[in-house]
């Protein structure tokens, strides 16, 4: 991961924590000291390569459970996903709008600046609509309109990921999602997106390229360990790259060196997908590893969507 990146995500990420503890800062190029903001961009995001389109994830018997996250890339601030293990399955979509509002991602360059509902309804139609009810307090950040968006954008993913997830949709209807405070849609957001509409999902701020495997945290059985993720077409190419971490000094945990392992061009998707599911796996032996991959502009060789997940293979 560049340092840049790394720092700039860093910031936003310490923020977002502030946030979480009911400390208020400010953000990126915020214009008020409680404010949080989109951060300066000094890149040309629009070299970036979108996702086609952001499918529905699909039925599953696993007990992961899908959840978004914000993070700060190529000087934006976009969705990432992540499978985690979410507690009142009797009612997937609310447990998992839980986990989202009141738990931390695995990956700490990932951030959430939503508060925990001290309640929540769900209640999905036919129609595949999905009505969310929470409390005024989770939206007691104060956002600028870039962020209130992509929180909204958050839930809405986050919603119709537990409901495809679950099996609890009908087929052939894009699912939308209503969302109220206490009863009623008659708020304002974070005090920028008025709730009398209902939303579905944007896929323009979806990472063109994330990685499921490993998650960032993560442990793994030495042998072959697999790798998996999604990304869109880059006009240069999409990259891989394994790197093993070592301790530079032994009284200073953090202090890390890294030597590359492995690396190569991702492999392309089946077809299968509007999006490059791509899928491989690579010979390992105990240690601790980074996986990045990332997407290539073709007209300026510059690097973009990095995105990096340290793990661990143990014996």
């Amino acid at each position: 991961m560049s340092r840049s990146r790394r720092t700039a995500r860093s910031r936003i990420a310490v923020l977002a924590l502030m946030a979480l503890l009911g400390t208020t800062a400010s953000c990126g190029v915020g214009t008020g000291s409680h404010q949080f903001s989109m951060p300066a961009s000094n890149t040309d995001v629009n070299s970036v390569a979108p996702m086609p389109a952001v499918e529905m994830e699909a039925l599953s018997n696993d007990r992961r459970t899908p959840v978004y996250w914000l993070s700060e890339s190529d000087g934006t601030v976009r969705l990432y996903r992540e499978f985690v293990q979410v507690a009142g399955a009797g009612d997937p979509i609310a447990a998992s709008v839980r986990y989202m509002l009141s738990s931390k991602p695995h990956d700490t360059d990932y951030f959430n600046l939503w508060r925990p509902s001290p309640s929540i309804g769900t209640s999905v139609s036919p129609q595949n609509l999905i009505t969310i009810d929470l409390g005024k307090k989770a939206f007691g950040a104060s956002l600028d309109r870039g962020l209130a968006e992509r929180s909204i954008a958050q839930l809405v993913y986050t919603a119709t990921a537990a409901a495809a997830n679950a099996g609890i949709l009908s087929d052939g209807i894009e699912p939308s999602v209503r969302i109220q405070v206490d009863g009623s849609s008659d708020f304002l957001a974070f005090g920028q997106i008025p709730l009398d509409q209902t939303f579905t999902r944007d896929a323009t701020l979806a990472a063109p390229l994330w990685v499921i495997d490993p998650q960032a945290g993560s442990s793994v059985p030495a042998g072959k360990v697999d790798f998996r993720g999604l990304s869109a077409s880059f006009s240069g190419g999409e990259f891989w790259e394994i790197r093993k971490r070592k301790p530079m000094h032994p009284l200073k945990a953090r202090s890390v060196s890294t030597e590359p392992v492995a690396s190569g061009m991702l492999p392309p998707g089946d077809g299968s997908r509007a999006t490059n599911e791509f899928s491989f796996s690579h010979e390992l032996g105990a240690g601790e590893y980074t996986f990045t991959a990332w997407g290539v502009d073709a007209a300026t060789e510059k690097r973009f969507a990095l995105e990096s997940k340290d793990f661990t293979v143990t014996q």
